[in-house]
């Protein structure tokens, strides 16, 4: 018995059903801009780092045509990062609990969208909860990447994203297309938006942390924590690393952040490599230091995104093979690690990654102004810089 054909021919069945009871055409195109007013549902209910990337194709679809109204699914842990975007009406939060979904089930019908788009653009064939919200909301138009099972699923398909090629940030642009976006697609940065308090904050923190190291250089914002254990690298190899770079930029400030289970890796790292620790409580709050950078070393997280969000020159530590999670459209310098583990990755490599993008990315002179303080006077918070 061939069980993985049998859960071939399942999983296409249950993906017809699911169709089949749909509202709207098997195939369909989206009306042209001006014929009608649109409510559009976009869901990207994964990772931080995965809705900062669908930030671009969010402005895309909003700005397509005057009459639309843009909602966004999403985590609770995600949806800090929409907060401010000018482009987002309302956030609905999924839940995964069976009451909670069928609340969120419930409010979507109510919503009476018209156009439901799937964000998740690494699928395979066999997926569930998208389609099944996108029934229950009897939504004309569902948008969403083709191949395998997904025509069975979605009546208004866009290429399929190619990992090995592409991007994420130009796979997701892709979404925006049945909009008739083609030129807001084209260059999909993706972006963040700081309050005015969030920003104020921000530079109370970097002079706080200048005055007590007693530098006045440039900013550098050191992240220690991930959301994944293989892409944590050991304190001791920060420490290592963050040594090298006060030798190397000694007037400058760095400050070290991390989640609050690792705040006593954070402060040691810190203290053993001449930096300062910086609580930052609230992902709100890394998103504000992020944005009031002017470097950031990282390993591979949503605070890499982050830096491309508000252009933030970087040095990331990313596995091989995974470009497209790289640093979008951004001056990086990449220290790739391979195996399961980022432990993999020496300090002596992670050091010539940095001694590489301190050489492509110099000292500036003396009187050179100080980009960050230039911002804080600015009377404007929008921040996809």
């Amino acid at each position: 018995m061939d069980l993985g054909a049998i859960e071939r021919v399942w999983r296409r069945n249950w993906m017809a059903a699911i169709g089949a009871l749909s509202s709207g055409e098997r195939v369909a195109t989206l009306p042209a801009p001006g014929t009608r007013g649109l409510r559009v549902l976009f869901m990207r209910a994964q990772g931080i780092g995965d809705l900062i990337l669908a930030t671009g194709v969010l402005r895309a679809i909003a700005e397509s045509r005057d009459a639309l109204a843009l909602d966004v699914l999403t985590t609770s842990a995600a949806a800090p990062v929409l907060d401010g975007n000018p482009h987002v009406r309302h956030v609905h939060l999924l839940q995964r609990t069976s009451r909670r979904y069928l609340e969120l089930a419930r409010t979507v019908r109510r919503a009476r969208y018209d156009v439901i788009v799937d964000g998740k653009i690494t699928r395979g064939a066999s997926f569930v909860r998208s389609p099944l919200l996108a029934m229950i909301a009897r939504a004309s138009y569902r948008v969403g990447v083709g191949g395998g099972n997904h025509a069975l699923v979605f009546n208004v398909c866009v290429p399929r994203f190619d990992r090995t090629s592409t991007h994420m940030v130009e796979g997701s642009a892709l979404l925006a297309i049945p909009f008739g976006a083609r030129t807001a697609a084209a260059s999909p940065r993706p972006e963040l938006f700081l309050s005015g308090e969030e920003r104020r904050w921000a530079e109370n923190a970097w002079r706080r942390a200048a005055s007590e190291r007693g530098t006045h250089g440039r900013r550098w914002l050191v992240n220690l924590s991930v959301g994944k254990a293989p892409r944590r690298w050991p304190t001791d190899r920060w420490i290592a690393l963050l040594r090298h770079l006060r030798a190397q930029r000694p007037h400058d400030t760095i400050a070290v952040i991390g989640v609050a289970s690792e705040w006593s890796d954070v402060q040691r790292a810190a203290h053993e490599g001449a930096a300062c620790p910086v609580p930052a409580p609230r992902l709100r709050d890394a998103f504000a230091l992020v944005g009031t950078s002017e470097r950031v070393l990282t390993s591979d997280t949503s605070i890499t995104h982050a830096a491309s969000a508000f252009r933030i020159p970087i040095v990331v530590m990313l596995e091989r093979g995974l470009d497209q999670w790289a640093p979008w459209n951004t001056p990086c310098e990449i220290a790739y690690w391979t195996g399961s583990t980022v432990s993999a990755l020496s300090v002596d490599d992670a050091v010539g990654a940095l001694d590489r993008f301190l050489l492509a990315h110099p000292e500036p002179s003396a009187d050179t102004h100080h980009p960050a303080l230039s911002l804080a006077s600015s009377a404007s918070y929008p921040l996809s810089r």
